[in-house]
């Protein structure tokens, strides 16, 4: 008995001992559609976990879900406006390295990713790359593609109907088609202006049209995601009479089953609640949520990687475009 009473001793000690499991790397994005499909993209290649936050609001809780996690490295994708400076301060006064791959706009910001990674991304599709082009205000098309990239199908790059974000000549990839993901109702998305430029450049095009029942479904979602937002934002104490009477005009457009105008609205509708997130809720906007750091620091001086910031002295001569916009909207910063 006393044998059978060390050997279970010695068994509870070596569970004490066994090693703190660690995800050597964090992804840390927002909820932005075309940030989180690049975070996808970073993350399948480097079998890192990806932890998502909402736009422009910092959340403590998260800090610690990280922490959990024990990781070596966060790679933050996105700009300071898109995921706060909040969290890169609490990782590294943790003793977490932190790397922010970014840009001005959601294109730079997917084109600093895509060349930031492009060895890690060449290993993981050989030469036998498929690239996905959607339109960067597309969030429909955008998570069509980001189910494409969960499974491992294509590496993405983003178009605002005129040019890619990066020139796929320049990616040090064999590719070998691309595909251009089709949402029906996005008006402004110029899709086969895009496959035509790409067919002319020699390269073999397929047009991957999203079925108009799918189409249908995830605007459906979008509302409610929208919904969601802008509960947060009236539980807050910010007005957003003009959002809900918005959203409104986009429901009644859906049951007359004018789904252009309502994806159109929705759009705009995006746009103008990120603005009020900026302005109400970010840390650094003029009115602050509760709970979150009042010192905020200008710059960012963790970024390890020269071009992940194309605002700064640093040009990015792929790049065809900055604030793109030929929709007339505006283009979400970071």
């Amino acid at each position: 008995m006393v044998m059978n009473m060390w050997k279970k001793l010695i068994f509870l000690l070596s569970l004490i001992a066994l090693p703190i499991v660690s995800a050597t790397e964090v992804v840390l994005v927002s909820d932005n559609a075309a940030d989180k499909a690049c975070a996808v993209e970073v993350a399948n290649t480097l079998n890192a976990t990806i932890i998502t936050t909402e736009w422009g609001i910092y959340n403590e809780n998260l800090i610690d879900e990280i922490l959990a996690l024990n990781p070596e490295k966060v790679i933050v994708i996105g700009g300071p406006v898109a995921v706060a400076e909040n969290y890169t301060t609490r990782l590294e006064n943790a003793g977490i390295e932190v790397e922010r791959v970014w840009g001005k706009t959601r294109y730079e910001t997917n084109a600093n990713v895509t060349l930031r990674f492009q060895h890690q991304f060449r290993t993981a599709y050989g030469d036998n790359a498929t690239v996905c082009v959607c339109h960067g205000l597309d969030d429909i098309a955008l998570n069509e593609t980001m189910e494409k990239i969960r499974d491992g199908h294509c590496l993405m790059l983003l178009t605002n109907g005129v040019n890619l974000s990066v020139e796929p000549t320049r990616l040090q990839l064999k590719i070998h088609k691309i595909e251009v993901v089709e949402n029906p109702i996005c008006q402004f998305c110029n899709h086969s202006g895009i496959a035509n430029m790409l067919m002319q450049r020699g390269f073999k095009v397929e047009v991957d049209k999203i079925p108009e029942d799918r189409v249908k479904l995830m605007l459906q979602n979008r509302i409610k995601t929208m919904e969601m937002k802008i509960k947060i934002l009236k539980n807050r104490g910010v007005d957003t009479s003009e959002l809900e009477s918005k959203l409104n005009e986009v429901e009644e457009l859906m049951n007359q089953n004018r789904y252009q105008d309502a994806y159109r609205i929705m759009v705009q509708l995006q746009g103008e609640q990120m603005a009020m997130v900026r302005l109400h809720l970010h840390p650094m906007g003029h009115g602050m949520a509760k709970g979150m750091g009042n010192k905020m620091e200008g710059n960012v001086p963790h970024i390890n990687y020269k071009n992940t910031n194309a605002s700064g002295n640093e040009n990015v001569p792929h790049i065809y475009h900055q604030n793109m916009n030929n929709s007339g909207m505006t283009n979400a910063q970071h």
